[in-house]
């Protein structure tokens, strides 16, 4: 997720840049859209669903016009943030359901053509991070609570 941070929505269209990415939003299972900051000033960010992009590059990602983003409506308020704000799934200690502790959450890995997570990827400290580095969890079922998220192994 985090290498989609900040990249532009460009419209094969017209050309026009649409926003910037903000965060993912996913329900668990799967990565349902991204959150979008527009341009302009005073406007609420918008919800581009993954089934709206062509193509995601490094320099941009690429839908086909403007109306691909929606207004964020109740039922993406219900859905996770990955990076921001209070609810984000960043940070959150990730346990097994043997109950393990796998790390902290650092970065949730999916397939942006589908939104399908593919890992998640965690820490345990900056010091074991640059001894050993961090690693990817991958898992089956994930239980997101206030506190922590359970994943299934």
């Amino acid at each position: 997720m985090q290498a989609l941070m900040g990249l532009p929505i460009i419209s094969c269209s017209n050309g026009e840049e649409l926003g910037r990415v903000v965060d993912g939003l996913f329900d668990g299972k799967m990565v349902a859209g991204l959150s979008i900051k527009q341009p302009k000033w005073f406007t609420h960010h918008m919800f581009l669903p993954i089934s709206a992009i062509l193509e995601a590059g490094q320099a941009a990602i690429m839908v086909a016009n403007p109306s691909a983003l929606q207004r964020v409506a109740e039922k993406h308020k219900q859905l996770y943030p990955i990076c921001t704000s209070r609810r984000r799934f960043k940070g959150k200690p990730l346990l097994s359901n043997e109950g393990d502790i796998l790390g902290l959450v650092e970065d949730v890995y999916f397939c942006v053509e589908m939104g399908t997570i593919i890992g998640y990827e965690v820490t345990d400290g900056w010091l074991v991070d640059l001894k050993e580095g961090r690693k990817i969890v991958k898992g089956e079922d994930l239980v997101i609570s206030k506190e922590r998220a359970i994943l299934s192994l």
